[in-house]
């Protein structure tokens, strides 16, 4: 089997390095050349002809060891499979190849994405695994066809990068074979092999700077390959194969998507709640995907490339742990997934977090909407204690170890939180108060009054029932923090939002152009210095361009080395002339009520020097 595999993938790496210098050469008698645009990196024409030489390498090299006798006919190797793929990837290149010489209207090339895995289907039926035996293959169709449609558009929306979209594609097929060896699935571990020796052929002229791209097709192709043989790949390992597949297939490039939509989506919402016309749509293209937003913050195309690969790395050895040995290591994956989620919002998805910001804070302002969101947030709190008493005694059944366990008495418990917390919410007067403006008092209030319903709930369930004590602290205690953590939430998550978004705007590496403000420091980080920070999360995105803090100066040396907020206090001023040499500095921020003359005659001479700007933030009251 070694030998058969070595043979099998070499011959396709081999011919596909042929087969791309050749199409290389006839790209542009074909009118299949990507020209250079306001969206694109490169400044010559290159040839879009790599997925051609990808799929014809593949095809020869299973048709033909089938056809040969050299490659063993079983499960998914054999021509019942490949005149499927054949057939159904024969749609995507038509219509990629079209797409790539003038291009296809979006539906047109949904239409596509639909009707290739329909055709896949209908010569080649797969069961997912998700639903009982006996159900109609209708549902396998609808989740399959849902399945082909997100990885192929996943793929195609990743694809603005030297060596991103094959190198990723790469990643997921040998990752991919290898689980299918563990599965015990030898045939689909070869055609995933040697579709990647195929796209390892490809990368040896895509890698930057790279002289042919896959093009439209290409990249329809990779994810509806990927797509197919997936499910059989891993195995149908029930629940958790099913949530953890998507990930390890194609992590990266699905990110990448949600991140769109949701961009998207909340920047139309901007543009109708503004009364704007609302131009693009969430099919519509920018310049903010992931490889777009890493190359902003200053890094090369082979850098990005790298990065990229090693989180889809990451996401995939995450998600393959849980396939592998069990579920009992699913919650170090889990673990692991949310630390890289929380990584990646806070670095990636800055655009995203400040169209959010801004669509909340716009519909907390809109006439009429006070009422409505006060009326949604009510209900919002008795389902989020509801929540909580019922999670409690939920976790608390399986506790018990004395008294009488009747449920009846934990829905009365339940019952009776409730009505104890909403008295407690309506005393605060938690629906009245400005929470935009939340302030550690206004928290601690909350806490506090939801603690005091919680104890009274518990007075009242002990003093019923004598026997139930312990059982029924341990259900307040659990009662308590989860209700704190819900009803919380939606009150600091517009105030995290900003901080979240501002913390992401003034670390952006991208350069600065004529007008903007460019890299700054602040000199002053006192109370002056934390009120600029304030005042910066409350403002519009573009309020001050180019705007990038690269942190605070102060002459106590005692601050020298300590954070505020996100930022460092890097020393004194004796340290500009070392940021205008490494970081670029423009400017400095004096956030300082009263500077004495000494301190302003030091920053004159460092403006004159450095070619610097200086601004001052202030703030105080002035009679009119």
């Amino acid at each position: 089997m070694f030998l058969e595999f070595t043979f099998a993938v070499l011959l396709s790496l081999a011919l596909a390095l042929g087969l791309n210098r050749v199409l290389m050469a006839v790209a542009p008698r074909l009118g299949l050349m990507d020209q250079p645009g306001a969206r694109r990196i490169h400044a010559k024409a290159i040839p879009r002809v790599g997925g051609i030489a990808i799929w014809l390498s593949f095809l020869l090299v299973i048709a033909g060891g089938l056809a040969a006798g050299l490659l063993k006919g079983t499960g998914n190797l054999s021509w019942s499979w490949l005149s499927a793929f054949a057939a159904g990837s024969a749609v995507l290149m038509v219509a990629g190849f079209f797409d790539d010489r003038g291009g296809l209207s979006p539906w047109v090339k949904l239409g596509a994405h639909v009707l290739a895995p329909t055709v896949f289907f209908l010569l080649h039926p797969i069961q997912i695994g998700l639903f009982p035996v006996g159900w109609p293959c209708a549902c396998d169709y609808v989740v399959f066809v849902v399945w082909v449609v997100v990885l192929i558009n996943a793929f195609n929306l990743i694809d603005g990068l030297d060596g991103l979209c094959g190198g990723l594609a790469a990643v997921s097929s040998i990752a991919l074979a290898a689980m299918a060896l563990a599965n015990g699935r030898p045939d689909s571990a070869l055609l995933l092999l040697v579709m990647g020796g195929a796209i390892v052929g490809f990368l040896k002229y895509n890698l930057n700077p790279a002289r042919i791209f896959l093009g439209d097709a290409g990249s329809m192709l990779i994810g509806f390959f990927l797509a197919t043989a997936a499910t059989d790949a891993v195995g149908r390992k029930a629940v958790v194969g099913v949530i953890l597949l998507p990930i390890a297939v194609a992590g990266v490039p699905l990110l990448d998507v949600l991140l769109a939509i949701w961009r998207r989506g909340t920047r139309r919402l901007i543009q109708q709640m503004r009364g704007e016309k609302i131009e693009g749509g969430i099919f519509s293209a920018d310049q903010h995907h992931l490889h777009h937003r890493l190359l902003d913050d200053g890094g090369s195309q082979h850098k990005v490339a790298l990065v990229l690969q090693g989180i889809s790395i990451l996401l995939a050895t995450l998600a393959f742990l849980p396939m592998l040995f069990g579920e009992r290591m699913a919650a170090l994956s889990l673990v692991g997934f949310l630390i890289v989620a929380l990584m990646g919002v806070r670095h990636l998805a800055r655009v995203e977090i400040e169209h959010t910001g801004s669509v909340i804070h716009m519909a907390i302002k809109l006439p009429g909407h006070r009422r409505r969101v006060a009326a949604v947030l009510f209900f919002y709190d008795l389902l989020v204690l509801a929540g909580a008493g019922a999670a409690a005694a939920i976790i608390e059944t399986n506790r018990l170890t004395h008294g009488d366990t009747n449920l009846d008495h934990l829905v009365r418990f339940v019952v009776v939180f409730v009505i104890l917390g909403s008295i407690a919410l309506w005393v605060l007067k938690v629906h009245q108060r400005l929470w935009v403006r939340a302030t550690m008092r206004d928290l601690l209030s909350l806490q506090f009054w939801l603690l005091a319903a919680a104890l009274a709930t518990f007075t009242l369930f002990t003093l019923i029932y004598v026997s139930l004590e312990w059982s029924a602290l341990r259900l307040t205690l659990m009662s308590y923090v989860f209700a704190c953590a819900g009803v919380c939430l939606p009150r600091v998550a517009l105030d995290l939002l900003r901080e979240f978004g501002m913390e992401a705007r003034l670390r952006q590496l991208k350069p600065a152009s004529d007008g903007d403000y460019g890299p700054v420091v602040v000199l002053g980080a006192g109370d002056l210095g934390t009120l600029l920070l304030n005042h910066l999360k409350s403002s519009a995105h573009d309020a001050y361009p180019g705007l990038r803090i690269l942190g605070f100066i102060d002459e106590m040396q005692l601050l020298h080395g300590r954070r505020l907020r996100s930022l460092r206090i890097l020393g004194g001023l004796d340290l500009v002339p070392e940021l205008v040499r490494t970081q670029g500095l423009k400017g400095i921020v004096l956030a300082i009520n009263e500077p004495n003359k000494k301190l302003l005659d030091q920053l004159a001479a460092l403006a004159d020097q450095f070619d610097l700007k200086i601004y001052r933030w202030k703030a105080g009251m002035e009679e009119m």
